[in-house]
């Protein structure tokens, strides 16, 4: 594939993302939905989409599988950052609130089926699948800083300019997190999962955004970390294959 090309798909993949969050905002202005899950109404025909694609073109075990060998308990301590991270926002944002069991499983599905899905399939399927043809560093970088720059959508809805920097900050560091596990041989799954479980415990928080900034920050940090470490296996594995190789 030429580079125009491949830029080309890769700036497709970020104009469709953006699209549709923006007929969702519209969506959103235009009906005012008092319940959070009907805020999202607007994506499904996207995650509807893309579920029909992959089961035309019978890609689900591509991106579905772990392509590295692991024990299930190695598994487990390669991921267990995850598992800390979800535990320190529950425990920062001190537990979930929401008004039913019903709002409770129905917010989780909507940000792990539809939001997560949609995100993670664009960003850390098909877009780093394009990109993983010429570099992994350069599919995880790039990746990771178009998902960032989506998140700058939010200052559309009223969001603050500090925040939302923020924000895309933050994003920025997630999607390294999130590709890095990728081109580690885990599966999409994984990441879908997380990234919907931490979307899921941001939007139930009894606690302002703006009162838990330590803790954001915090994770941050702890997100800096496990890219760092993720990016040096990643490296010091290439370089074991490529002297074996030669």
């Amino acid at each position: 594939m030429t580079k125009s090309k491949l830029l080309w798909k890769v700036i497709g993949l970020e104009i469709l993302v953006i699209f549709w969050f923006l007929v969702n905002g519209a969506y959103v202005s235009m009906t005012h939905p008092t319940t959070h899950y009907l805020q999202f109404l607007g994506i499904v025909p996207l995650a509807i989409g893309i579920a029909f694609y992959l089961t035309k073109t019978k890609k689900w075990p591509h991106f579905f599988s772990f392509q590295q060998n692991m024990s299930f308990r190695m598994r487990i301590l390669f991921l267990s950052p995850l598992l800390l991270y979800l535990l320190i926002i529950l425990i920062g944002n001190r537990g979930i609130h929401v008004s039913s069991i019903l709002d409770l499983i129905l917010i989780l599905l909507t940000q792990t089926l539809i939001i997560a899905f949609v995100e993670e399939m664009v960003f850390r399927g098909f877009m780093l699948n394009l990109l993983l043809s010429k570099s992994y560093k350069l599919a995880v970088l790039l990746s990771s800083l178009l998902f960032a720059f989506t998140h700058s959508l939010n200052m559309l809805s009223g969001q603050t300019l500090g925040n939302t920097v923020f924000q895309i900050l933050f994003a920025f560091v997630t999607g390294l997190v999130l590709a890095l596990l990728i081109v580690n041989g885990q599966s999409i799954g994984v990441t879908i999962i997380f990234h919907g479980l931490n979307n899921f415990l941001q939007f139930t928080s009894p606690v302002d955004a703006n009162d838990s900034l330590l803790v954001n920050y915090a994770l941050l940090l702890f997100l800096s970390g496990y890219a760092f470490y993720l990016w040096n296996r990643k490296s010091t594995l290439s370089v074991s294959h490529n002297q074996v190789s030669g």
